[in-house]
C-alpha cells in the first residue's frame, strides 16, 4: 500500500510548498482528494497543521462513503483494459494542477512590497493597545492572573504579531495574517466586555480600549480592501468586511451565561472546590471569545471558533451536572442555566450548518 499511499501524500507535500503552505489555497486540492475517496491518506502525515486537520477533517466527512481502505492497489489499478497506460491518484492531481497552471503563474505575480511594518499605522495602534492593555491588568485581582489577565494580554500581543507577520510579498499570507489579527482584536473586545461586567474595568476604560481595538480592525480592512481591489486583481481573496459581533444573539447570550456562572459560583459550596469553580468560568468565558474571534475573513476558520465555543459549552455543562451532583447549586440554577447555554448552542449549530454549506459550494 505504502508505493500507492507515499506519492499521493508527497504530492500534497508539493502542492502545500508551491502555494506557500496556505490552507486556504490547497482547499480545491483537498476536495478532489475527498471525491476520489483518498483524503484519509493524509491523516497519518506527522507534519500537518492543525488548520489543516480542520480541513481534512472536513471533507473527510463529508466524502466519507466515497473513501477507499481496502484493496486500495487493485482499486486504484483497476482500469479497463484499452491498451492505455495505468494512471495514479498523485498522476491525476498532476493533471489538474496543470490545467489550473496558468491561473497559479498569474497569482504568484501578485506580490508586495516589504515594507518597514512599524511605520504602518495599524502596526502603532496594535502596539498602543498591547501596552495599555498589559499597564490595566495590573490592577486586576490575582484570581484572575491565570484566566482573564493571560487570555487578554496573549490576544492583545497576537494583534501586534500578526500584523508584523503579514508583511511579507504573499498577498494571500498577508490576508491571511490579518484575518487572524482581526479575530485576535475581536476577542481582545470580548474580554474587555467580560472585564466590565465582572466590574475590573470602568465604562469609560472599557470604551476608550474597544475603540482603539475597533480602530485597529477598521484600518487592516481598509488595507485588504486596497489590497484586493489593486494589487489582488484577478486573486480568489476573500471579503475583508467583518460583521459586528456584538450584534449577533449568540454572543450577548454568551456574555449573559458569563455573569450567570459568576453568580453561581460565587456560593460558598465552591469555596472549597477551586477547581469547579474556576473551571466553570473558564468553560463560560471561553464561550464569548471564541464566538468572538470566529468573527474574521475566513470560512473554515469562522467553523473551527464556532466548534471550539460549542466544546466550551459541553465542558461547562459537564461541570454544572458535577455541581448538581455535589449539591453546590440547585436544580433551578442548573436548569436555566442549561436553557441559556441550549439557546447559544442552537444559533451556533444554524450557523456552522450555513458555513458547512458555503464550503461545500
Amino acid at each position: 500500500m505504502n508505493k500507492v499511499v507515499e506519492p499521493i501524500q508527497q504530492d500534497y507535500r508539493k502542492e502545500r510548498e508551491r502555494v506557500s503552505y496556505s490552507i486556504f489555497d490547497i482547499e480545491t486540492y483537498l476536495k478532489y482528494l475527498a471525491e476520489k475517496g483518498l483524503i484519509w491518506v493524509l491523516k497519518d502525515m506527522d507534519d500537518i497543521s492543525g488548520l489543516e486537520k480542520v480541513g481534512i477533517e472536513y471533507y473527510l466527512n463529508k466524502y466519507r462513503t466515497n473513501q477507499i481502505y481496502d484493496n486500495l492497489e487493485e482499486n486504484l489499478n483497476n482500469h479497463p483494459s484499452n491498451g492505455q497506460p495505468i494512471v495514479y491518484p498523485h498522476q491525476t492531481i498532476r493533471s489538474k494542477k496543470s490545467e489550473q497552471e496558468d491561473k497559479t503563474k498569474k497569482q504568484q505575480q501578485h506580490f508586495l512590497e516589504v515594507k518597514d511594518v512599524k511605520r504602518f499605522i495599524g502596526y502603532q495602534q496594535a502596539k498602543k493597545l498591547e501596552e495599555r492593555i498589559y499597564e490595566l491588568c495590573k490592577s486586576f485581582p490575582s484570581f484572575e492572573k491565570k484566566h482573564i489577565v493571560d487570555q487578554i494580554e496573549r490576544s492583545s500581543t497576537s494583534i501586534k504579531e500578526r500584523i508584523a507577520m503579514g508583511e511579507q510579498r504573499y498577498i494571500g499570507e498577508k490576508f491571511n495574517q490579518y484575518s487572524i489579527s482581526i479575530g485576535s482584536a475581536k476577542e481582545t473586545s470580548a474580554w474587555l466586555q467580560i472585564s466590565l461586567g465582572r466590574k475590573y474595568i470602568t465604562q469609560s476604560q472599557y470604551d476608550d480600549l474597544d475603540n482603539l481595538a475597533n480602530q485597529v480592525v477598521s484600518i487592516l480592512t481598509k488595507t485588504l480592501c486596497h489590497l484586493r481591489d489593486n494589487e489582488g486583481l484577478g486573486m480568489n481573496l476573500p471579503n475583508p468586511y467583518t460583521p459586528d459581533v456584538k450584534k449577533f444573539g449568540a454572543y450577548e447570550n454568551a456574555l449573559l451565561l458569563v455573569e450567570r456562572i459568576y453568580e453561581i459560583t460565587r456560593h460558598r459550596g465552591f469555596w472549597q472546590e477551586k477547581t469547579l469553580l474556576y473551571g466553570m468560568r473558564s468553560c463560560a468565558t471561553s464561550t464569548v471569545a471564541n464566538i468572538a474571534e470566529a468573527h474574521q475573513l475566513y470560512v473554515p476558520v469562522k467553523f473551527r471558533f464556532f466548534n471550539h465555543a460549542i466544546e466550551a459549552l459541553s465542558g461547562l455543562e459537564g461541570k454544572l451536572e458535577t455541581a448538581l451532583m455535589k449539591e453546590i447549586i440547585s436544580k433551578d440554577s442548573f436548569e436555566e442555566s442549561i436553557r441559556l447555554m441550549e439557546s447559544i448552542r442552537n444559533v451556533l449549530a444554524k450557523r456552522m450548518g450555513n458555513l458547512s454549506k458555503s464550503l461545500a459550494s
